[in-house]
């Protein structure tokens, strides 16, 4: 029994960590060696931006939205006042203001050359995201959360990876991390780093974090066709899974830079958003993943991980009692140590919230259907 938890939970934690870069990338090399296929057809997309759009879905953001537009403004100053980059490209920002009931459209007005679109009715964060991308002349977009913030290189750093004509690149992001973040955080937000890194040796992660990502507009567009009428709850991984799988040769570099939340408060459990992102897993799972990992088979070894992902508290909570159940000595004070933590640390907190809805997830499952899917937007 005692081996068989610790073997089970130790298989299970390899698959959310390494397990799957590494399949990932021994099964790219693989394909690599093999006969050569048919690169995707990239012709007449400019690998030089002339028009770059920011689109930003912003739904009652008062108090986010004017950090994110200062540090974008931040940003495009720092761009203009260098002169390694000609022409400089034209920049738009654009915020979709998603029924708002508050100042944001007001606040978004302030900043010069911030363009607002109002949306009287709530149509939810894809439905704004696919009706200013699909209207967008832009050659690249870069989606934006409300409570971002840049740092003044960073267009900068995007511009010129754009600039340097990489093959095949549709997608750049840069790494994330909370503003407030503690210890805990720290060092979860890194070991993501670094496994997404490692995905990104063999085409990049199926996985982005909204915060900012930065796509090149066509193939944005087809993708968001592609992806029909649905409407799609974790935009940050059903685009670049997506794109991975029309355009197997197609490259996400990552990480380009770095940006920080401003919106996230350590201290909340955040039920709700966990559920949302569980479900929009769920989605994405059942309907895409089937297709795309015949389309591409190392994209599908790649998302497999955030399969894993989904059920990280089992995981850990079996290697909990197989070494519990091996030292019993321990469990008592085991148990008092993570009340306290979880009592007085904003990072526990967040870590049970999130293992809570780990938890629930196989329950969740079996509940949900596509109305409940469509529903949380």
């Amino acid at each position: 029994m005692i081996l068989s938890l610790l073997v089970i939970g130790g298989f299970g934690l390899l698959g959310l960590s390494v397990l799957c870069p590494f399949i990932a990338l021994a099964a790219n090399y693989v394909l690599q060696r093999g006969p050569p296929k048919t690169p995707p057809s990239f012709s007449g997309l400019s690998s030089f931006p002339l028009r770059l759009e920011i689109v930003i879905p912003a739904h009652n953001e008062v108090e986010l939205i004017g950090t994110t537009l200062a540090s974008i403004h931040q940003s495009t100053q720092y761009l203009l006042a260098h002169h390694r980059i000609r022409p400089v490209p034209e920049i738009l920002v654009h915020v979709g203001a998603d029924a708002c009931t508050d100042n944001t459209s007001q606040v978004a007005r302030q900043f010069l050359a911030v363009h607002v679109t109002e949306f009287r009715k709530k149509i939810g964060k894809w439905s704004v995201i696919k009706t200013l991308v699909t209207d967008s002349v832009s050659d690249w977009v870069m989606l934006v959360d409300a409570g971002t913030l840049w740092p003044a290189s960073f267009l900068f750093d995007i511009v010129q990876r754009i600039a340097a004509g990489e093959n095949n690149v549709m997608a750049i992001a840069p790494s994330y991390r909370p503003l407030k973040e503690g210890w805990l955080h720290r060092i979860l937000w890194r070991l993501e780093t670094g496994l997404k890194q490692m995905e990104a040796y063999c085409g990049g992660p199926i996985s982005l974090h909204g915060a900012t990502v930065a796509y090149q507009t066509p193939l944005l567009q087809n993708a968001l066709v592609s992806l029909g009428n649905t409407l799609w709850v974790n935009d940050d991984v059903v685009i670049p899974l997506t794109l991975r799988a029309l355009y197997p040769k197609g490259v996400i570099l990552y990480p380009v830079g770095e940006v920080r939340d401003a919106g996230i408060e350590q201290h909340r459990l955040d039920l709700g958003r966990r559920k949302r992102l569980l479900l929009g897993n769920l989605q994405w799972v059942k309907t895409l993943l089937p297709t795309y990992w015949h389309r591409n088979p190392v994209v599908g070894v790649v998302a497999g991980r955030r399969i894993f992902r989904m059920l990280w508290a089992y995981w850990l909570v079996m290697i909990v009692f197989g070494v519990a159940m091996a030292f019993h000595f321990v469990v008592l004070p085991g148990i008092v140590t993570l009340g306290v933590l979880m009592a007085s640390s904003g990072s526990f907190r967040q870590f049970g919230g999130a293992a809570l809805v780990s938890l629930l997830a196989p329950f969740l499952i079996m509940r949900a259907n596509t109305k409940e899917l469509g529903a949380w937007e």
